[in-house]
């Protein structure tokens, strides 16, 4: 069933190609550790873990360091206790959601989304949990909105208001939706904006951004210095996020897999 499309809600605002290109170098804030600050490798699902209780997300370094100090059964952020079971867990992520937390309504959606925690897939709630998330603030869920308006999943097709969803996150440092305008740059032969906008997500730590821009290069439409830069600002968002409590964690969970 299709989600109706002009419940949608307020469409984010236009944004300048100047303030589009300027803005959003930094990640947001919610892709950096709380407890020990430094930002987290993309992508941070990988490498982090979001506490159902707090909506904090908690990089693997300090979740082990948690465990080791004996409070593996607590959040390593609010020492909430860890909850038995999806209903447990769900039943924290609804009192967050009725606190009007954009992350929680944003997680609750997902759980929609992929029929988890209980949940049957129920796209058009998805919708409006997005919708109620993005109006909050959260750039996920104007990530995901961006996705459904922009290929028509689920939708009316509208790549206007899929790519201003977009536009409204990247410029607040959310790596993938400014991976997302590269593409569409790309596809539409603007090569030279989308390598700009790549270079920006590559800068952010976004791995898929620097193999589109060699991509490019391989096929003539990005220089050999702008891959060399990419390249860098790539690795340098890698240091960043590089801690010796975060590499033993690496080594800990890669190994328990």
């Amino acid at each position: 069933p299709q989600a109706p499309g002009p419940a949608a809600g307020p469409l984010p605002d236009t944004v300048t190609e100047e303030e589009l290109m300027s803005s959003g170098h930094e990640l947001l804030e919610g892709h950096t550790c709380p407890l020990c600050c430094p930002p987290i490798e993309q992508p941070v699902g990988k490498h982090s873990s979001l506490e159902t209780c707090c909506m904090k997300i908690v990089c693997d370094g300090c979740l082990l360091a948690s465990r080791q100090r004996g409070m593996g059964n607590f959040c390593a952020f609010c020492r909430t206790p860890t909850p038995d079971g999806d209903a447990a867990r769900l039943a924290l992520v609804r009192k967050r959601v009725d606190a009007k937390d954009p992350k929680a309504i944003e997680f609750l959606a997902s759980t929609y989304y992929c029929g988890n925690d209980g949940h049957q897939q129920d796209i058009h709630r998805v919708f409006e949990l997005w919708t109620e998330a993005a109006r909050l603030g959260d750039l996920d869920g104007h990530f995901n909105l961006g996705c459904m308006y922009y290929f028509g999943k689920n939708v009316e097709q509208d790549v206007a208001r899929g790519i201003r969803h977009w536009q409204h996150a990247a410029i607040q440092g959310h790596p993938d939706s400014r991976h997302a305008l590269g593409l569409h740059e790309c596809d539409e032969g603007n090569h030279e904006l989308a390598v700009q906008h790549l270079m920006i997500s590559a800068n952010l730590g976004d791995e898929d951004s620097l193999n589109e821009i060699k991509e490019m290069f391989m096929e003539g439409h990005a220089t050999k210095a702008q891959y060399a830069e990419t390249l860098k600002g790539y690795q340098n968002a890698l240091e960043e996020a590089k801690s010796p409590q975060r590499e033993v964690a690496k080594a800990f969970f890669n190994g328990s897999d």
